[in-house]
């Protein structure tokens, strides 16, 4: 089974734990179970953007999108982390109110909901893990679920201490654990989705690196006006210019020049041969 029609079953099935949850944290009065269902929530639509932008990134280029739809996914992956740090920061004031003004939490729809919601997080953890490192956006869900299935053991957890203990304040400062965990693992991925959509260089290749392994080839004389960005998660393109030797031959230096920048990661390259003056050098880059 491919990871899309792995996506689509999680999506399935984690709808009916937000539905199982939700109806249970409104009877047992519990924000820490309300807290797991809306970020259980935030997975399935992580999983719906990961499963559309796969989709989409899939097509072919054309005239328009002359690099592909590459980027779709990129796009998931940030508005999937801009949702998951907004909902995090509402579990963390209601989970803040709770452990102030705690009320009484029914721990015995509290518990059996939370086990299910467990059950079903592990099994969409098991079954995403193959591909969470492929890409960007999956791995956004994947590590929304992995959050989740934490959060479930603690909801379970708590389950089991209400029916001894009346600690209700504990549920309030699960909620805050559970929002803080969801924000500062969307923050990563918002921030590399955001630089990669801003045509920036996120760090996999620096341009030290670029011009340090051209100069060694005997042919460079130098090399200027480089530009490195990420096309996406996994595709670094550079354009630059370079100075060659007096002898050299076109054809044979853009092979080592190609070669060269294949071995430090680069995926794409434009480049520029100049035998003496660059025609930029005037009007800069």
């Amino acid at each position: 089974m491919n990871v899309r029609k792995k996506l689509l079953w999680a999506v399935i099935f984690n709808i009916a734990i937000v539905l199982a949850e939700v109806s249970g944290g409104i009877l047992s009065k519990s924000i820490a179970l309300l807290s797991d269902a809306v970020h259980n929530s935030t997975d399935v639509i992580s999983m719906v953007f990961a499963l559309i932008g796969s989709y989409i990134a899939a097509r072919n280029e054309n005239e328009t999108f002359t690099y592909g739809y590459k980027r779709a996914e990129i796009v998931s992956s940030l508005v999937n982390s801009t949702f998951i740090i907004i909902m995090g920061g509402f579990i963390l004031l209601e989970g803040i109110k709770k452990t102030v003004h705690p009320y009484v939490t029914n721990p015995k729809i509290l518990l059996p909901v939370a086990f299910v919601g467990l059950l079903g997080n592990a099994f969409t953890l098991l079954i995403l893990h193959e591909h969470h490192n492929e890409h960007l956006n999956v791995k956004a869900a994947w590590i929304h679920i992995m959050a989740d299935t934490i959060s479930s053991v603690l909801v379970v957890g708590l389950g089991v201490l209400f029916f001894y203990k009346d600690y209700y304040f504990l549920d309030g400062i699960v909620s805050v654990g559970i929002a803080v965990y969801m924000i500062s693992m969307a923050i990563p991925i918002f921030r590399e989705s955001s630089l990669i959509l801003m045509q920036a260089n996120t760090g996999k290749v620096s341009l030290s690196d670029v011009k340090e392994e051209l100069l060694k080839i005997k042919e460079v004389r130098d090399v200027h006006h480089i530009h490195l960005w990420n096309l996406d998660e996994k595709n670094t393109h550079v354009e630059l210019h370079i100075k060659k030797s007096e002898n050299a031959n076109n054809d044979d230096l853009l092979k080592k020049v190609y070669d060269k920048l294949k071995e430090i990661g680069i995926s794409h390259a434009t480049v520029q041969i100049e035998k003496n003056v660059c025609p930029d050098e005037r009007g800069g880059d």
